[in-house]
């Protein structure tokens, strides 16, 4: 990790092997490549990491001698659990042996081991300095690992066809841990598809389509990480910053763990909630408000062809000069009085009519629903630092007008694009991945969006998936979950609409007991009777955050829809699933408010709940 480093895991051979390990049989892969006297570290970026992560292309040679891996999982700074996989039937605790590797230590006391999970013996320790990204390492930066034979647990009780997956059973007990509110970097465990996501070339694009909790954010960290790394073979690297892009300002809070985690330098990259990037393009201040579902005219493709023709116009009129964005707009009204020789639609005819007769008075509209014309405006006329390659997550939710935004940045990289059409909050976003695929030009062979099918489940139980996947088609019901033995989603109904946000809060305070020190979200389309009643408990909400409250230790996150997109909790209470708006009969955000749970889900209702949504599936 940055400034130190970890071991990720341990790869054995059938035999020694003297081209690429100086006759050594097995060795590590961490964080960062280090070398020692008789282990060899090879970094999780290197291509000899294929010979870990299993990926399915371009193979290193080492991979036909290999004939297991171990996983390590880690607490602090040590090594608390790990696994053992073999590929060729041979016993899995034959395949390391026993070892202790001692370097020198400085007169300090290091790292505390983690204790054990109860009834592991410990099989090794080795001491080793800690992997950093420079050529030298100091003495005094040491850690133990220590490794234990790992605690069996229950695989698949429901029998669902499980996939072929990298160290089931460790990731099962990763999973099941409390999670913190920012997101961890996950080397050790990514699974094989994942990692093949992450690592492909910087020019080459890709679309990532899944469920929730199918590791989309996850790829977008690691894959923004990879680009990154000073290991990284030179064509995957970018020309450029990375630039990564969410929904919302929780979002960006949410990934920034990661990434400091996982990355050294953070100018390198960008990490940026989409409605901020916008208002900084239309020259207004940055809000912390989500992009709204607005009109279509104000997010048409149609929009910004009419802009093009008025910047067309306008460079005309300012021949070597750079067109302002003030006469932009002037010759984007003037298309009234001038319109295009195929004429101008009555719709934006009136559109156009409606709009105040200069840009500085649509920059003082209260509302945001011209932000998109602002800012496709302001992208055409303002110079933005090329981008090497960018990243976007919760994609399904852009606009045609925002694609075209962002397609505008002058990106010199290729695009990674994550996102889940099932999601869709509004019929104003695109239905397809090839629409997208086509405006950013980033089509394949076939003239189709390059889309990968994330189809297993690491975030959330397999009972929350099933409860959730009442909203959907049943064709899109497909998703192995990893967690197989969750507790069902409670349905408690309130007695009457006065006692529907007190239930709520009730059900949220059973959920922090069961988390065990985890994460727990309220998520309700009225926010504000939850806070009133909160406030009247003795809750207070953090400093400039109204999303966020603490009680004597506890802490709650009381999120609407739209907050809550691209984020997860330990335990989530949903309430008045009524009360969440749909679009043609999809059930879009409620769909992701019951999904940010990983392990609890409790819906509190008063009213009928929504068509197709039962109380027990």
């Amino acid at each position: 990790m940055p400034h130190g480093g970890e071991l990720i895991g341990r790869v054995a051979l059938s035999e020694a092997n003297g081209e690429y390990l100086d006759g050594a049989k097995d060795f590590y892969i961490g964080s960062a490549h280090h070398s020692g006297n008789d282990y060899e570290v090879f970094s999780w970026v290197a291509p000899v990491a294929c010979t870990f992560y299993r990926k399915s292309s371009e193979h290193h040679p080492l991979c036909d001698e290999v004939v297991g891996v171990r996983v390590f999982a880690h607490r602090g700074e040590s090594i608390s659990d790990f696994q053992d996989q073999s590929f060729t039937g041979v016993d899995p605790q034959s395949l390391f042996p026993r070892r202790k590797l001692v370097v020198p230590r400085a007169p300090m006391s290091p790292p505390s081991p983690m204790p054990l999970p109860s009834g592991q013996e410990s099989e090794e320790t080795v001491e080793l300095p800690r992997v950093g990204h420079t050529a030298e390492h100091s003495q005094e930066d040491v850690f133990i690992e220590t490794v234990s034979a790992p605690a069996p647990v229950s695989r698949n009780p429901s029998g669902v066809p499980e996939p072929e997956l990298r160290a089931a059973d460790l990731l099962r007990r990763q999973l099941a841990k409390p999670k913190t509110v920012a997101m961890s970097a996950v080397l050790s465990t990514l699974q094989s598809d994942q990692y093949e996501a992450i690592t492909r070339p910087v020019a080459e694009s890709q679309v990532l389509q899944g469920h929730p909790g199918t590791g989309k954010t996850i790829i977008a960290a690691h894959r923004a990480a990879y680009f990154l790394n000073q290991e990284t073979p030179e064509n995957a690297k970018p020309r450029g910053r990375v630039l990564i892009l969410g929904p919302t300002v929780e979002y960006v809070k949410h990934i920034q763990g990661a990434l400091r985690d996982l990355i050294d330098d953070a100018t390198g990259y960008e990490v940026r909630a989409l409605p901020a990037l916008l208002d900084s393009l239309a020259g207004l201040p940055e809000s912390t408000a989500p992009t709204e579902s607005v009109k279509l005219e104000n997010v048409s493709q149609e929009l910004a062809r009419l802009v093009d023709l008025a910047l067309k116009r306008t460079k005309s009129n300012v021949e070597g000069e750079r067109p302002r964005a003030e006469d932009v707009y002037a010759e984007l009204l003037w298309l009234r009085d001038d319109p295009p020789d195929e004429g101008l639609q009555r719709e934006w005819w009136d559109y156009l009519t409606r709009l105040p007769p200069t840009l500085a008075e649509l920059r003082k509209k209260k509302t945001r629903e011209f932000l998109g014309l602002l800012a496709y405006i302001g992208v055409r006329t303002t110079e933005t630092p090329d981008p090497g390659h960018v990243i976007v997550d919760e994609a399904q939710d852009i606009h045609p007008i925002e694609w075209e935004i962002l397609g505008r940045l002058g990106n010199v990289g290729g695009w990674t694009i994550l996102g889940d059409l099932n999601q869709r909050r509004t019929d104003h976003t695109f239905n397809s991945w090839d629409d997208v695929a086509k405006l950013l030009a980033i089509e394949d062979d076939k003239e189709e969006a390059p889309l990968q099918i994330l189809e297993n489940g690491y975030r959330s139980t397999a009972q929350i998936i099933r409860f959730a996947n009442q909203l959907l088609p049943a064709r899109d019901r497909k998703l192995f979950s990893l967690q197989q033995d969750g507790e069902p989603p409670v349905t408690q109904r309130s007695g009457s609409i006065k006692d529907l946000y007190s239930s709520a809060i009730s059900a949220a305070i059973v959920l922090l007991d069961k988390v065990n020190g985890g994460t727990v979200a309220l998520i309700s389309a009225n926010v504000s009777d939850l806070r009133t009643l909160l406030r009247r408990d003795g809750w207070q909400s953090e400093t400039g955050n109204p999303f966020v409250w603490t009680k004597e230790a506890r802490e709650l996150r009381v999120l609407p829809p739209d907050r809550a997109r691209g984020l997860e909790f330990d335990g989530v209470v949903v309430v008045e699933p009524s009360d969440f708006p749909e679009n043609l009969g999809r059930q879009g955000v409620l769909y992701t408010a019951l999904t940010r749970a990983n392990r609890f889900l409790t819906v509190v209702y008063h009213r009928a709940l929504p068509r197709g949504m039962k109380a027990k599936p």
